[in-house]
């Protein structure tokens, strides 16, 4: 007994508090269920599956919808979402696990299961792909969306899909639906939530799959594709994008339509903090004119779209590591205080149409700061990081597709 309680006390004494905070996050979410237990299965469903169509309901709404409504509607799809993932039954190590591929970082589903909480990401896509399948269906009885690196919960689709069912504008028949992640959580929250929100029919198959190696087995019309971080870095978007567009119809469509990775050089404390005082959250319609005025617009360093993609040559260099040329672009050389900029990466996102996802809309369009870019001055202690050049010269950017990618600037 008195070896047993040794043996408890040390493990407490090294308890990792990453890893106790993920605990109790899930001892939280287990004991939230048995809460809601007291439902029946029949009534926790109905309330996922209204929630799901709430927030769909207020998304395709033309009318002015208020920021705090929409952020209401969607915390509540995101707490059913939350409660179908527990029922899952998911292991510590299932609902945890976060490593880096081949390609990008493969986040865990805790991680990523706030995504379908992000308003206006979820938004800008859920109406480019409505507007996609109606377009599509104009011209054929039926077709195949393929979404990959889907996540837990497949928020870009399964909102829609429920509105879809609820309000009769499309049937299984004319949507077939594959869902593709390489995380074993993911496909297991998947699996229950399509069976909570009665999605089983849309639902061609649920994969367990790399998305840089999926082939399906049929023509895709619809390539729906979300996996990004701010400043186009770290997850494997272009790697994913890059190999599946070839397994598109002639006419098939990538959502989204384009995404347009530009660079500018800001003041950090104009950009970051002054813009923003007095505002109540960050987006595109909310940024400051005086703020934006001072930016210098350096322009665009990568376009990724369709036509790009089936175009993009590789180059692999020592040690197997393959990048992608993007764009050059000449740095300006008449801007007084260039030495008290920094660059910003960001992206633009063309959903669908007139659908689109702007700079500060959501975490994957927030431009990202790069601090080891220097123009016309030098950092004190120059480390191998560091990238240094002045106004007037030309800069290659070159896309690192192999580990966490990013852009990797070269002088001509």
């Amino acid at each position: 007994m008195e070896a047993h309680s040794s043996q408890s006390i040390a493990s407490l004494q090294y308890a990792d508090p990453q890893v106790d905070e993920l605990l109790k996050h899930s001892i939280r979410t287990q004991l939230e269920s048995l809460l809601k237990a007291k439902l029946t299965t029949e009534q926790r469903q109905l309330l996922l599956q209204k929630s799901f169509v709430d927030a769909m309901t207020l998304v395709l709404s033309y009318a002015k919808v208020e920021h705090l409504q929409l952020v209401k509607v969607f915390d509540n799809m995101y707490e059913q979402a939350v409660q179908s993932m527990a029922f899952a039954q998911l292991s510590q190590e299932q609902l945890t696990r976060q490593y880096v591929s081949a390609s990008g970082l493969i986040m865990s589903p805790h991680n990523c299961k706030h995504t379908i909480k992000d308003v206006y990401r979820i938004k800008g896509y859920a109406r480019g792909i409505d507007l996609a399948i109606q377009s599509k269906l104009k011209h054929a009885s039926s077709i195949t969306i393929l979404y990959p690196a889907c996540g837990p919960f497949a928020p870009l689709l399964l909102p829609l899909l429920s509105y879809y069912k609820d309000s009769q504008i499309f049937t299984s028949k004319q949507i077939n639906v594959i869902l593709v992640d390489v995380h074993p959580g993911a496909i297991l929250s998947l699996q229950q939530l399509v069976k909570d929100l009665q999605l089983d029919d849309f639902i061609l198959r649920i994969e367990a799959a790399d998305a840089t190696e999926y082939e399906p087995a049929e023509s895709i019309d619809l390539l729906v594709l979300e996996a990004m971080q701010h400043g186009f870095t770290k997850e494997g978007q272009l790697s994913i994008a890059k190999h599946l567009v070839q397994f598109l119809t002639l006419d098939g469509w990538m959502i989204p339509q384009n995404i347009s990775v530009r660079g500018e050089m800001v003041i950090g404390e104009t950009e970051f903090n002054q813009q923003w005082k007095g505002m109540d959250y960050s987006h595109s319609l909310n940024t400051n004119e005086s703020a934006q005025n001072n930016r210098v617009e350096l322009g665009e360093i990568l376009s990724i779209n369709k036509s790009t993609l089936l175009n993009m040559q590789e180059l692999e260099l020592q040690d197997g590591v393959k990048v992608i040329p993007a764009n050059q672009i000449m740095l300006p050389n008449d801007i007084q205080d260039m030495n008290k900029r920094i660059l910003v990466i960001y992206a633009h996102i063309n959903t669908f149409a007139d659908e689109e996802v702007g700079q500060y809309d959501c975490g994957v369009t927030h431009p990202r700061p790069d601090m080891t870019f220097y123009i016309d001055t030098k950092p004190r202690d120059i480390e191998h990081t560091h990238f240094v050049a002045n106004g007037g010269d030309t800069v290659q950017f070159y896309y690192q597709l192999t580990g966490l990618p990013g852009f990797i600037p070269a002088k001509v």
